[in-house]
């Protein structure tokens, strides 16, 4: 099971990569398809930068596969032999897909790079934001939405719920 956008934060992946030359040699080849040093903003930041949704996508990708070399060193290519099945969150698909051989390394951090990119690029585009909601009802968060998109006055754009991760978890964005 794999991490989507959001489980990043400094310092993650600094004693993994210690400890782990397999680990620190993902860090390393997507170091040179970014063309920047991924493990330094990884450990160091600052946070806004590995916030940024160009930076945080091939981190969180990367530190998926530099975690499945961790679990390889630890228990053996036999625990991961064993798995049966193999999921993501939004981004952790793609660290999914390249667990279960459907997608090699070198291909999911240039679709990682490519995804932050476009992604960051909407994101600057308009003005706007996204917030988590956790424990109220899809008809309850409809209704904040509702309330909140009459209190933004014509012209001040909807806000709705623009991603259902599950039952009492929603996205909610706009302007």
């Amino acid at each position: 099971m794999f991490p989507g956008q959001g489980a990043q934060f400094v310092g993650m992946c600094s004693e993994l990569c210690k400890e782990n030359p397999a680990a620190k040699a993902l860090f390393d080849q997507a170091s040179e398809i970014l063309g920047y040093d991924l493990l330094q903003r990884c450990t160091d930041g600052p946070k806004e930068v590995l916030d940024s949704t160009v930076v945080s996508q091939p981190a969180i990708f990367v530190a998926s596969m530099a975690a499945v070399e961790k679990l390889r060193m630890e228990q053996g290519q036999e625990a991961l032999d064993a798995a049966t099945c193999t999921m993501g969150l939004s981004l952790g698909e793609y660290s999914a897909l390249c667990f279960a051989g459907a997608l090699d390394f070198v291909d999911g951090v240039k679709i990682t790079k490519a995804r932050g990119e476009a992604m960051q690029a909407a994101s600057d585009a308009v003005d706007t934001g996204m917030v988590s909601i956790i424990g109220l009802d899809k008809e309850t968060v409809a209704k904040i939405c509702k309330v909140a998109t009459e209190r933004c006055g014509e012209g001040g754009g909807k806000i709705q719920i623009a991603n259902y991760l599950c039952n009492g978890n929603y996205a909610v964005s706009g302007p």
